[in-house]
């Protein structure tokens, strides 16, 4: 029997890594001969890295680890994942919302500098094709952090040239932006921005107004960075104009829309990104089963979350899919329209939140063996 465990993280209990570990001690503790192929995934996010790592090593990938600027200044590791000219950042270890205690986040002074820093890394290593996962940023600034780390000067009202990483709050006094300096190497790159929101740049369903509260922002803020992000696109004239309403624009507090005018990238679905890097598409004939998983399953996750992504490859080739989690919702039935055949809370009982988080991997071992006897039932 060949059974794929493609799971995603369970947040806040166990990594993607750890969470497809599980799995497959509980189906070979039914099936010893079962051939389990581990394939921890993510949604192009927070985890990226730690979740391909397993699967591009043994393509020829190598991790490299540096130190860049931090959302707020301070020193942070990021890991690069290369191979030949390609280059995977995960802009949540350079920029992200979790190196900063929730009741320290602040939008307003955190800059997207250190994804910038990375990027210019990579292309002075020769790297001139770059996939950068979009999710779980700490910030607000529209990119322009990134930007001038690659080049681009930025200028106050009054003409004084702006030295220091740029934060979103610096947006609204702003002058001029003069993007004519931008590393030229850019112009020799493609660029993939995975993200799976599709929301523009501005406006009620825009960068700030959406995604600001949960990075800090209370409601002055969010007036402030509205303004200067309105502020910011308004100065890169045509090119803010052409780029502003992108779907994905607003993605990562406008990651989306400096990728875009800056280098010209593509916004992709973070999940369908990740299973074309790990080939999953190769591995799905002759299967018999594909378990996906998350933390909670409900209606969004019909909305470009990993375990719908992989399920609806997997139905390309008519494999049954079946999914675990720590929570179903009452509206988690949805997934059922996208490829997902049946699913499980790994919880058998009754139990505090903190007891199930704690006690995730063992859980799921427990569930997966209950559902591998269930199907080797169902084959008999």
């Amino acid at each position: 029997m060949k059974i794929i465990v493609a799971l995603d993280s369970f947040k806040g209990s166990c990594t993607a890594t750890q969470a497809c570990a599980a799995v497959k001690r509980g189906m070979v503790n039914f099936c010893a001969d079962a051939q389990v192929i581990e394939l921890p995934i993510a949604d192009g996010g927070e985890g990226l890295i730690e979740a391909l790592w397993p699967s591009l090593s043994a393509q020829g990938y190598r991790l490299q680890a540096i130190t860049v600027t931090g959302p707020y200044l301070q020193p942070t590791t990021c890991n690069l994942l290369l191979k030949d000219e390609h280059c995977i950042i995960e802009m949540a270890q350079c920029s992200g919302l979790t190196l900063q205690a929730p009741e320290k986040r602040r939008a307003r002074e955190a800059t997207t500098f250190g994804l910038g820093q990375a990027v210019k890394y990579a292309l002075n290593l020769g790297c001139r094709r770059f996939s950068i996962g979009l999710g779980g940023s700490a910030t607000n600034d529209g990119g322009a952090g990134f930007v001038q780390a690659l080049g681009c000067k930025f200028f106050s009202a009054d003409g004084t040239p702006i030295t220091r990483p740029l934060c979103g709050g610096d947006l609204i006094n702003l002058g001029r932006i003069d993007a004519s300096s931008l590393c030229p190497k850019l112009q020799e790159c493609t660029f993939i921005g995975t993200c799976d929101v599709s929301n523009p740049l501005l406006g009620a369903n825009g960068a700030t107004a959406i995604f600001g509260p949960q990075k800090g922002l209370v409601d002055n803020d969010l007036e402030l960075l509205e303004q200067g992000m309105k502020n910011y696109a308004t100065l890169l004239g045509d090119v803010g104009r052409e780029y502003v309403d992108k779907p994905g624009a607003g993605a990562a507090g406008g990651m989306g829309f400096a990728l875009s005018w800056a280098c010209q990238a593509q916004l992709k679905s973070g999940i369908d990104e990740v299973l074309n890097l790990v080939h999953i598409d190769d591995m799905l004939p002759g299967t018999n089963l594909v378990i996906v998983g998350e933390g909670r399953m409900d209606s969004q996750s019909c909305q470009g979350k990993a375990p719908v992504g992989v399920a609806r490859r997997a139905k390309k080739f008519d494999l049954p899919v079946v999914a675990l989690c720590g929570a179903l919702a009452d509206d988690a039935r949805a997934v059922y329209s996208c490829g997902i055949d049946a699913m499980f809370s790994i919880c058998p009982r009754p139990m505090p939140l903190e007891q199930s988080m704690a006690d995730s991997e063992h859980l799921l071992q427990q569930a997966a063996e209950n559902i591998v006897r269930l199907f080797a039932l169902g084959r008999a």
